[in-house]
């Protein structure tokens, strides 16, 4: 099936090889000229490269979901490992499969040996055993689980390895750089071998567009900073440190003004003691590490209805790769203009 395309998404990759850091100039390379004429007749607002120079991050971008176009850089051509952002592809597949009617999400996915032996970040699968493309997925997706991704590959697909052939086939689908190349639908090293996954933070970036673009549901469960499976009442979390919990965290300081029991009241002050409120409007999207990629990071958030997009990666911390994050998104709020209409047939008024 072939996805819609959108004026988005031609924006997005004109608007990268338009951009350049001694300016914007407008180019026809490779697209019609009502994209031209589009780009011109826009606004740019270019995140001043001081208010970023505290992005420690070894490759960087920041894009609006909503048109397509890019507010900053770092190296975003430049490859490198993704790690578990890898899974961002993952989900895509998923969700097409199951929109395209060939999985559903309650079919029941019996565990192989060889997803039972995956490492990393996992849920502990155990061959045999019986779990839902539901409870695969949502581990998957917010716990970073590694077996459970390389279970549903296998469902999907033959085996795994014809799975990641679908991935590399999409990357060529949506445009991705001759750098791009997927090994695993996980993003660890190959275990024998230790060949990595390789995307640009703009590779990355385009793939989470389109996840977002074509299901937007998904975000109903990227922003969950814990869940359960559907046979267990065990709480599992989310990977994405920055989620924004601020009215989580004022619901809670009212309950914690109801209880009477003062057991009950210090369980629940010490409980928001650890709880950080996160970024406003934060509410996806994927985390990765190895020691070769370091820590990376996709995450999207919206404000009213403006959303962006930011990849970092190759940070050298967990923390690094969340101030890096919040650093990029707070300055896209702040410097892009937010009175924007969509374009339509090439025309931009603002």
């Amino acid at each position: 099936m072939v996805r819609r395309v959108t004026i988005a998404l031609s924006l997005l990759l004109l608007s990268f090889s338009l951009f350049t850091s001694n300016g914007v100039t407008a180019t026809s390379e490779g697209l019609g000229n009502k994209y031209v004429s589009a780009y011109e007749k826009s606004t740019i607002s270019k995140i001043p490269t001081s208010e970023l120079a505290e992005v420690q991050a070894e490759a960087a971008i920041v894009v609006d979901v909503n048109t397509g176009q890019m507010l900053w850089q770092k190296n975003a051509r430049e490859p490198f490992a993704p790690a578990s952002m890898s899974k961002i592809m993952t989900m895509y597949l998923v969700l097409e499969a199951i929109e395209e009617g060939d999985v559903d999400r309650e079919e029941v996915v019996t565990i192989s040996e060889e997803a039972a032996e995956t490492g990393g970040s996992t849920m502990f699968l155990q061959e045999g055993s019986e779990w839902t493309v539901s409870d695969l997925f949502v581990s998957m997706a917010l716990a970073s689980a590694n077996d459970a991704s390389v279970a549903l590959a296998e469902h999907l697909a033959s085996d795994e390895e014809a799975f990641v052939r679908k991935m590399n086939e999409k990357a060529v689908d949506f445009g991705l750089s001759s750098h791009a190349n997927f090994v695993n639908s996980h993003g660890l090293p190959q275990p024998k071998t230790r060949e990595e996954s390789t995307l640009t933070a703009y590779d990355t970036a385009l793939i989470g567009f389109h996840l977002i673009q074509d299901y937007p549901e998904v975000i109903e469960l990227t922003q969950k900073p814990y869940f359960t499976l559907s046979f267990s009442n065990q709480q599992f979390y989310n990977t994405n440190q920055l989620l924004d919990r601020q009215v989580e965290i004022e619901e809670m300081n009212d309950y914690l003004h109801q209880l009477e029991d003062e057991d009950e009241r210090q369980e629940l002050e010490e409980q928001l003691l650890l709880m950080d409120e996160g970024l406003q409007g934060m509410d996806g999207l994927k985390t990765g590490y190895t020691n070769r990629a370091g820590y990376s990071f996709i995450g999207t958030a919206e404000r009213g209805e403006q959303r962006l997009l930011s990849v970092v990666m190759k940070t050298d911390s967990n923390q690094s790769r969340f101030q890096a994050t919040k650093t990029l998104l707070e300055a896209g709020f702040d410097y892009y203009p937010v009175n924007r209409v969509a374009v339509n047939d090439g025309d931009r008024d603002n």
